[in-house]
Order: C-alpha cells, then sequence, then structure tokens
C-alpha cells in the first residue's frame, strides 16, 4: 500500500476519533492534510497529477456542502466534514473521493440504522402488537413512547467516523468495487481515477 494512503488513513483515523468526542474537526488537520496531498501529487505525478488533486479537492468539498446549499441537509453535516471530504479528494483525486463518499453513504446508513433501532422501545412495540392485534395498531402506535426515537432522530451524528471508515474501503476495495461499477479502463484524462502518489521518503 502506499505510504501516501498509509498517511491519509491516519489523517482520517485521528479526524475521526476528535469527530466522535467533541463533534469537530478542525481546520489544523484538514487544511494542512489537503495541501499535503496537493504537494504530493505535483512531485510524484506532475502538474497533471496536481491538478487532477485540486479537482479532487473541489468534488469532495462540494459532495457534502452541495446538500447543505439546496437545504436537503441541515442538521447532519458541518463545514468541518466537507473539509475532511475536500482533503481527502486532494489525496484520491476525483474518481477516489466519489468512491469514499460511496462507502460513506453506506456506513453513514448503518450507523444511523443501529442509533435508532436502539431507541426503539421494542418491548413496548411488540407487547403492544400481541395484545391489539394488526387491527388496532392506531392504538398501539398512542400508547407506545416515542420519546427517545425523536430525540435519536434530532441528534447529530459524527461524521468523521463513517468517513474513516468509507476512506478505508474505497482505498482496500477500489479494484472490485470499479469492476463492479463497470470501469473497464481506471484511467480519467490519462491518469488514474484513483490516485496512487507515493509520498517521498524524505518527509519523514
Amino acid at each position: 500500500m502506499p505510504i501516501s494512503y498509509i498517511a491519509l488513513l491516519v489523517i482520517v483515523a485521528v479526524s475521526a476519533i476528535i469527530d466522535e468526542r467533541t463533534t469537530k474537526i478542525y481546520n489544523v488537520i484538514t487544511f494542512p492534510a489537503a495541501a499535503l496531498g496537493i504537494i504530493v501529487n505535483l512531485m510524484t505525478g506532475g502538474v497533471q497529477a496536481a491538478l487532477m488533486a485540486v479537482a479532487g479537492w473541489f468534488l469532495g468539498a462540494l459532495l457534502v456542502v452541495g446538500p447543505k446549499l439546496f437545504k436537503m441537509d441541515k442538521l447532519t453535516t458541518g463545514f468541518g466534514d466537507a473539509k475532511l471530504m475536500a482533503a481527502i479528494g486532494a489525496f484520491l483525486g476525483p474518481g477516489g473521493v466519489l468512491l469514499v463518499f460511496f462507502y460513506y453513504s453506506l456506513a453513514y446508513g448503518v450507523v444511523s440504522t443501529y442509533k435508532m433501532s436502539r431507541a426503539v422501545p421494542w418491548k413496548q412495540f411488540f407487547r403492544l402488537f400481541k395484545t391489539f392485534g394488526p387491527d388496532n395498531m392506531g392504538l398501539a402506535k398512542e400508547s407506545i413512547d416515542m420519546e427517545g426515537v425523536v430525540k435519536v432522530a434530532k441528534s447529530k451524528i459524527a461524521l468523521g467516523p463513517p468517513i474513516a471508515v468509507g476512506t478505508l474501503l474505497a482505498i482496500v476495495l477500489q479494484k472490485q468495487t470499479l469492476a463492479f461499477f463497470g470501469f473497464h479502463s481506471t484511467q480519467l484524462f490519462g491518469m488514474p481515477m484513483i490516485l496512487p502518489a507515493i509520498l517521498p521518503l524524505f518527509f519523514f
């Protein structure tokens, strides 16, 4: 695995831990990470790779900020998450950040479903369902305490961990995923869809 991938995984892992504990992802992590991704691709792949990295940075930010602009996602996204996704795009390029966003969406769905399922008072639900039967579900619904479910539905989910999981899966499963979606060629404008830049050893 290229060293740049390892560096990116460390960055997203640290961001995920911080986001889980503080619900924030700080600029001191995301901005240097984005700059590093662009510089690394410039040094290892030339100007064309750097331009792909910049395109990945813009696309990563747009994927998260775009829904907010159209008022589709007011509660669950923050600009720290957008900056982290942009930094990922700077490392992996447009194709890479799209794969990360795909797996991030799946991971987010799993996390949100798990949290919601834990909040549902299943014992009350099945007890009332058994008592009233399917013909009286209106009565059962009114008798179930849904306060916990409403509270979880309104709570914010830290996006750092799902983004970190999405990044790992996108890196590990990139070839299989591209093949699954029918991309027999992994080239985009003469460059790899997922930039495989190798971090020069003198950076250490």
